[in-house]
């Protein structure tokens, strides 16, 4: 039996404006088996009482066709690309993301999977190994899954984490496939739980009850988010706040540039210099991940120390990898030409303009599809300003496509009236 009183609050949150998987993922956090809610939300979205009736004008309907016609040819020219001769039958471009930036002791990492159909064929498998390490490259745990690759193919994976206590880790992704393989390296950290967790209160949606009987709607609440986009403040709203957001600085803060008390270069090398004669006792004891990721911070106060540090490694590969994080923190894409690899070199002006938000770096770039691609992902957020240097004749077809989509987007203003029954 569906319960009157679950649907007219999920009916509730529609209208306030939350998305539907907030606000089941909310009700599933505070008690409601998913069944309860699944059945709630058949009931309850759409809402059944008013029907909608949309006129449109003659201008709209001709918009309108424009944008299907452009959608038409994005998909008709990536379709044409995977096509040419000099592309292999199979090539994929490997990308790994972790959701959020740590893992509570005893909860699932989370991350996503992006694969991307580079090569000719336009179907094959994909077998995916995700592999846990410590920083002393021993193996957690591990899993595998295989996805049907057409053009385009993403997973959410969820890894349970045995036995495992506070510090650094990393997930190793590899994609194999009759071809090749491919491959992707993620780091996180463990973290002990906050000790204070709210009970009544949430800072995204107006709190629901406790027990799945009785559910209410707060005449008041939160803002969606409070979040100010500043690593030294904490972030926060409820009832104590009058449901206005607080940011709260945070003191002393790793990052914010200067060596504050309580900081010092073992505990904040981004901020704080070591002591002259104790540099190299910061990589004592340390695997050459925890050395790459101690140089990448001393990068963003310190780039010519850090450069030293890289440039003595002996692993060519690490010294490649420490290279590519220095030249992205820094956003200086000299760095890269240090790099003889011509593979490691292109990944490297690739990364410096994805994290400098400059796409004249993709401009440095030798192979031809890899900055073709460098100056896609560009266009993809919106920068339609390097549809003319993009090389592929069919990818620039496509860079066009989106440009004149957006602006039609921009100038659509539909004629609609409604007619309430």
């Amino acid at each position: 039996m569906v319960q009157n009183s679950l649907v007219n609050y999920i009916r509730e949150q529609i209208r306030a404006g939350y998305d539907i998987n907030t606000i089941k993922a909310y009700l599933l956090k505070y008690g409601y088996n998913e069944t309860q809610v699944n059945e709630a939300i058949q009931y309850a979205y759409p809402p059944t009482e008013v029907k909608h009736v949309a006129h449109f004008s003659k201008t709209t309907i001709a918009i309108a066709a424009a944008v299907v016609c452009s959608l038409l040819i994005i998909s008709g020219a990536l379709f044409i690309y995977l096509k040419p001769g000099n592309v292999p039958s199979q090539l994929l471009d490997l990308k790994t993301e972790i959701v959020g930036s740590s893992v509570n002791i005893g909860d699932k990492l989370r991350f996503t999977v992006e694969l991307v159909n580079l090569g000719k064929e336009l179907r094959y498998d994909v077998q995916l190994r995700y592999e846990v390490y410590n920083l002393k490259d021993e193996i957690i745990t591990s899993k595998g899954e295989t996805i049907a690759l057409q053009t385009k193919a993403s997973s959410s994976v969820g890894i349970e984490l045995p036995d495992v206590g506070e510090g650094s880790y990393y997930v190793k992704t590899t994609a194999s496939y009759s071809g090749g393989s491919a491959r992707a390296t993620s780091r996180f950290s463990v973290v002990k739980p906050s000790s204070s967790v709210p009970t009544t209160t949430n800072p995204t949606i107006p709190a629901v009850p406790t027990t799945p009987s009785t559910p209410s709607t707060p005449s008041k609440k939160c803002p969606f988010s409070c979040d100010d986009s500043n690593a030294c403040t904490t972030d926060y709203c409820n009832d104590g706040t009058s449901y206005l957001c607080r940011h709260d600085m945070i003191y002393p803060c790793c990052g914010n540039g200067i060596c504050e008390d309580n900081e010092n270069y073992e505990r904040c090398l981004a901020d704080c210099e070591a002591p002259k004669g104790q540099e190299e006792t910061m990589f004592e004891g340390k695997t050459i991940w925890e050395k790459i990721d101690i140089i990448k911070d001393i990068a963003k106060r310190d780039k010519a120390s850090a450069l030293r540090y890289c440039r003595e490694i002996e692993q060519i590969t690490y010294k490649y990898d420490c290279l590519t994080n220095v030249g992205g923190v820094t956003g200086d894409e000299s760095i890269c030409s240090e790099i003889d690899d011509d593979i490691e070199k292109d990944d490297c002006y690739k990364d410096v303009a994805k994290e400098s938000k400059r796409s004249e770096v993709c401009a440095n770039i030798v192979k031809e599809s890899k900055s073709d691609q460098c100056y896609m992902d560009f266009a993809t957020k919106g920068d339609y300003s390097v549809c003319d240097k993009v090389v592929n004749k069919y990818l620039k077809q496509s860079c066009d496509s989106l440009k004149q989509l957006a602006e039609m987007r921009a100038n659509l203003q539909p004629d609609l009236s409604f007619v309430y029954a």
